[in-house]
């Protein structure tokens, strides 16, 4: 293969990418929206869920780990708590960022695909563009899978929502692309508007979740979620129930 031919595609691909970041430098100098999160995150998702016993979680398991999380998140707010009734158990896990305040792709990196699956945990299922109603009202698409480790499970729901819509690279490529490829996927899909708040929602069980959505309990927290960015966009609910 000729030493141009083999080059022209890498080289394509960067003058767009720098292009595009030329262009989203006007952008980036405007004033920063206002976010719709008026309220801490503590207050907007039950705290007490009538027969559940709720316990508050860290960021981490230790003090140096927590730091390390904070500072590497750089979140504007977040809430964790645990749901205990009988044998049954959930966490929820919700972090915010601000307009502006971290590059989509990188609160992308964060997701249980990789975080997790970086510390020896395994992934032994896998669904994208998962559909759950709660109450009737339908939830923006989510993703699933199972995560394994020293026979331990994970059975994990999550989200990852930029300015009210859900957003993923998409399919087994996620989390895989290059910096580069990233970013360019960012600027692809939300062009010059780089100020965005980003939600991300995570619930996850040591059991098979099937059960709780048929809890009065587990549901009282979802709608809070769906309150709060997880509901379906009005426009969207048709083509969503079709």
């Amino acid at each position: 293969m000729p030493f141009f031919a083999k080059w022209t595609l890498p080289l394509s691909l960067a003058v767009v990418l720098l292009v595009s970041l030329a262009l989203q430098v006007p952008a980036g100098l405007k004033p920063l929206p206002e976010g719709t999160l008026n309220e801490p995150l503590t207050r907007l998702i039950p705290a007490s869920v009538d027969g559940w016993k709720v316990t508050e979680l860290a960021l981490g398991p230790t003090e140096s780990v927590i730091e390390r999380s904070r500072n590497l998140l750089n979140l504007d707010d977040f809430v964790h708590r645990e749901y205990t009734r009988g044998d049954r158990r959930f966490s929820v896990y919700v972090a915010y960022w601000k307009p502006g305040k971290m590059p989509v792709r990188l609160v992308n990196q964060h997701t249980p695909d990789r975080c997790w699956t970086e510390v020896g945990w395994t992934c032994t299922d896998r669904e994208w563009n998962v559909r759950r109603v709660v109450n009737g009202q339908p939830l923006q698409p989510g993703q699933w899978g199972v995560f394994e480790k020293d026979e331990l499970s994970h059975y994990t729901y999550f989200w990852h929502i930029v300015g009210g819509r859900v957003h993923w690279y998409g399919g087994e490529r996620l989390n895989t692309k290059s910096s580069l490829t990233s970013v360019w996927e960012d600027f692809r899909k939300f062009g010059l508007n780089v100020h965005r708040e980003q939600f991300f929602v995570r619930i996850v069980s040591p059991i098979p979740m099937d059960d709780l959505w048929s809890e009065p309990g587990f549901l009282e927290v979802m709608q809070s979620l769906a309150d709060l960015c997880l509901a379906q966009p009005e426009q969207e609910e048709a083509v969503a129930l079709r």
